[in-house]
């Protein structure tokens, strides 16, 4: 059974550069524009790099390089076509001692060690992180310069509000941006907290179009879990790390493995003995959407090989974070991930979660953490209790934690079995995607508070929403089914062909319609009359609730998968998760019985309460002190309700976040408010995807005797 897990590990290292940086960088604001302290402009550019590779002179030639741990020493190959094939010569030796000067690789991708083409910002990925004021107004400029692709770029946290068209999702809300083509990005950072920005077109966030993203209020401070003054921004020490799950095959071979059902070669089909298969989690669901992995980054450094990383991880150069002995720093943990949820643990450290997809809550302590693709958590860490720190199986991915102020020697020392964590003393496990772990294993979901994380402030204005039931107006309800990899209510999302705003009297032409007549509950599950423009219809001003279920075939063991649902356009209160039955070994048994999906076998799709009393809003046992988050995971063979008031009018866009997930069809739209209630576009808002049919060219024929 497979544990996804980042364990980061607290080693030591001197020495600062400029480009390829040994230490991640501290957060601060980033410049606002010249002359206008209002505006922070930022200009992205970008384009395929070569990871592993320098550039040797001003027409843009490479150089390859290989890091070799047993040296930490970088070597650059003979280029030279009248050189031996395995020429090469050391650039960097020694370059993880204190001191050492490596200005030879500034500008390298280290990435996973080895050699590949990905997506840059600016030359970087991650690109760079931005972090700006409260309310301050953006423009992102981006310029596309890769080789064939169209893009967008979606800011993942942010609510766009009255400006639905920027952002970001690929023909529901602008066209993409072509090659050799740029386009700016103009709006408000109107919501504070930990987010990031990403492509949103087909793979290209999983190639590498990703970077960081963080609102910061003026006067910012962050609670401290023992009621003592607050920290304040600039006085506390801040990381942003962006997680990432960086696989064996390409984005672009994965998907086409998917869509053909032809998965179980991914590491191949020529030349290879080794086959794929499916990973499992502790409740014996799908690890989602997962692939072979190469490696787990932490920023832009990871390594490919797990066996030199468990020999040796004092000789790699993975991304270091700084400390003080007795320093509390926060961590703002971003997940990028492409399949895999990944486990978190800080050894030796307490772990407090002080936000959650940029909302403070109420302190949380937890040994691990469990996070899942598109959500961020703030970590606050206290308490040094050790020098060295570390993770443990079954896949690695590591990071350092160094002290500024110790001398002593690293050490390739790891406590890969967690060894404080016992049956009798469980280490606690935040944020897991099914109920509780079995007896047998040395952790709990469970803390003497609470499963669910707290706001630490609900608005007055909100409280409605949370508290009210049996409404009579005002509201709506809708039920989807999240289910397989692929689906939502049996459909499976399509893009339409051109944006619905400027399509709207034709809509039913440029986008495929769902029609169930034709995709029935006996037809194939991938039927191509299964796949349309699956979209709801949301009143503006309404008090809107989702229950979002994973139930039926595509939701029970060893088929189903916990989805990472990411609703664009609003943040929603999570007011209530619904668990399956598992038997004695932690194995999912039953649906949860509050749907009434008892037939494993079916799809259970259209379903509401067992009960009827639940219906408008009155669900028993919901949360009066809900988390308000913009990304949630739905438990395989159980269910998700959320609240969320619809003031945001456009077109939006929700779907699961993982990558071949999303792409599969496992999505829906939202069109908030009427045509007339939402914000115009500028004028010339470029809006001209499409169709093209031309008209007879037939007045260009010339006579001719022939």
């Amino acid at each position: 059974m497979l544990r996804f897990e980042l364990l980061v590990v607290l080693l030591f290292s001197l020495g600062l550069t400029v480009a390829w940086k040994k230490y991640a960088e501290e957060l601060k604001m980033s410049p606002h524009a010249p002359g206008n302290p209002d505006i922070y402009e930022f200009d992205l550019l970008v384009e395929h790099r070569q990871t592993m590779t320098r550039v040797k002179d001003e027409c843009g030639h490479i150089e390859v390089l290989d890091y070799k741990p047993r040296e930490t020493a970088f070597y650059a190959r003979n280029h030279s076509q009248l050189g031996g094939c395995f020429d090469e010569n050391v650039l960097v030796d020694k370059a993880l001692e204190p001191g050492a000067n490596t200005a030879a690789v500034d500008g390298v991708i280290l990435w996973n060690g080895l050699h590949h083409h990905i997506i840059t910002i600016n030359g970087n990925s991650p690109g760079k992180t931005i972090v700006i004021p409260y309310n301050a107004e953006v423009i992102m400029r981006v310029k596309n310069r890769l080789l064939t692709e169209g893009i967008t770029l979606h800011v993942h946290g942010l609510d766009k509000k009255d400006l639905w068209y920027t952002d970001g999702v690929a023909f529901v809300q602008q066209c993409p941006v072509s090659r050799l083509s740029n386009f700016a990005y103009r709006f408000i950072a109107d919501f504070p907290g930990t987010h990031w920005y990403h492509g949103h077109l087909m793979t290209d966030r999983g190639d590498g179009l990703a970077g960081g993203f963080v609102v910061i209020r003026d006067g910012e401070t962050y609670p401290n879990p023992f009621g003592g003054e607050r920290y304040k921004f600039g006085k506390i020490r801040q990381y942003y790390a962006l997680l990432q799950d960086w696989p064996v095959p390409s984005s672009t071979t994965t998907w086409y493995a998917h869509i053909g059902k032809s998965m179980k070669w991914l590491y191949g089909f020529d030349e290879n003995r080794k086959c794929w298969a499916p990973t499992r989690t502790f409740d014996g669901s799908n690890i989602g959407g997962s692939i072979p992995i190469s490696a787990i980054l932490v920023n832009d450094k990871g390594w490919h090989d797990q066996e030199e990383l468990k020999a040796h991880p004092s000789k790699l150069p993975l991304e270091t974070f700084r400390i003080k002995h007795g320093e509390e720093v926060i961590f703002r943990l971003v997940s990028g991930a492409v399949s895999q949820e990944l486990m978190i643990t800080i050894e030796d450290h307490e772990m407090y979660i002080i936000a959650a997809d940029g909302v403070e809550i109420n302190p949380k302590r937890v040994d691990s953490l469990v996070i899942f693709s598109g959500e961020r958590y703030d970590i606050l860490t206290l308490e040094h209790f050790n020098w060295n720190w570390t993770t443990r199986k079954p896949f690695y991915g590591l990071a350092k934690l160094e002290y500024e102020d110790s001398h002593k020697k690293e050490t390739n020392k790891v406590d890969w079995n967690h060894s404080k964590c016992t049956k009798k003393s469980k280490c606690i496990v935040g944020n897991c995607p099914f109920e509780e772990f079995a007896l047998r294993f040395p952790y709990t979901c469970e803390d003497v508070h609470s499963h669910e994380l707290e706001s630490a402030y609900i608005a007055p204005d909100e409280q409605d929403i949370i508290q009210q039931k049996n409404f009579t107006k005002g509201y709506e309800e809708h039920f989807i089914n999240m289910h397989y990899d692929s689906h939502v209510n049996g459909w499976m999302f399509q893009l339409p062909r051109a944006m619905p705003y400027f399509n709207e009297d034709r809509l039913r032409h440029y986008a495929d319609w769902c029609d169930p007549q034709k995709c029935t509950p006996t037809s194939n599950r991938d039927s191509r009359d299964c796949h349309c423009y699956y979209h709801l219809n949301i009143t503006l001003g309404n008090i809107v609730q989702l229950t979002i279920y994973n139930m039926g075939d595509g939701g029970r063991l060893g088929q189903g998968y916990a989805h990472p649902l990411h609703i664009h356009g609003t943040h929603f209160y999570v007011m209530k998760t619904g668990y399956p039955n598992y038997d004695k070994s932690g194995m999912i048994s039953t649906m949860n019985p509050d749907i009434p999906c008892t037939d494993m076998n079916t799809k259970c799709n259209g379903l509401k309460w067992t009960n009827p009393n639940w219906l408008h809003g009155n669900v028993t046992g919901m949360h009066e002190n809900p988390s308000f988050r913009d990304t949630v995971v739905i438990p395989a063979g159980g269910y998700v309700v959320v609240r969320f008031r619809a003031t945001n009018a456009g077109w939006f866009f929700a779907h699961c976040h993982l990558e071949l997930h999303n792409m599969g069809g496992m999505a829906f739209a939202l069109k908030v408010g009427t045509q007339e209630e939402m914000a115009k576009p500028p004028k010339n808002f470029p809006h001209e995807c499409g169709d093209y049919e031309p008209e007879s060219v037939a007045y260009l024929r010339k006579d001719s005797n022939i």
